[in-house]
């Protein structure tokens, strides 16, 4: 039943972690029903996690935690990307081609550069189809620098101490992120 007051909200985690570890290790294998004491490598039960992976669908939770074990781990647990990918290996769907899309909808996003980089407190922005505002952060995040740039190339003269700093560049389209640094 799990930990009290959180009415299954782990079953699809569990369902996922178990597909991932039928896949990633040799020997390892999911079943319908309750294995035999005797077998020795047999998870189940596939049916039910089946209907847990749909049922409790992947949280921000989930997400975060597969991204920051990618960080140390340098390898991410499909079926929490792509749930559905379980019906292909394991469900109703097994045996039919899986593919997903990889593109992004939006082709028309700015193309915005900052340069130079590193740079010496001077910055030029370029690539961007609408006007738009820069903001700067340390490493610690507080915001040392703000401004508007228009759709033509714009140079800032920034004056700040050297270090490693990071832009959110916000445009009518899109946000984006950049990291800058900055030497003597």
């Amino acid at each position: 039943n799990g930990p009290a007051g959180t009415q299954g909200s782990w079953h699809g985690d569990v369902a996922r972690s178990l597909f991932y570890m039928a896949v990633r290790y040799n020997g390892l294998s999911l079943v319908n029903g309750n294995p035999a004491n005797t077998t020795v490598g047999q998870l189940g039960d596939l049916a039910l996690l089946l209907q847990w992976n749909v049922s409790d669908p992947k949280d921000d939770f989930e997400m975060n935690r597969n991204n920051y074990i990618y960080t140390w781990q340098l390898n991410r647990n499909p079926f929490i990307d792509y749930p559905n990918l379980a019906d292909y290996i394991f469900g109703a769907n097994f045996g039919q081609p899986w593919s997903s899309t990889l593109s992004n909808s939006n082709f028309n996003k700015d193309k915005i550069v900052i340069y130079p980089n590193p740079t010496k407190n001077t910055i030029t922005i370029s690539g961007n189809d609408t006007d738009g505002n820069i903001e700067l952060y340390n490493s610690i995040g507080s915001l040392v620098y703000k401004n508007t740039f228009s759709v033509e190339t714009s140079t800032f003269q920034l004056n700040l101490e050297a270090g490693i700093y990071f832009a959110k560049i916000t445009t009518e389209n899109s946000t984006t992120s950049k990291k800058i640094i900055i030497t003597n």
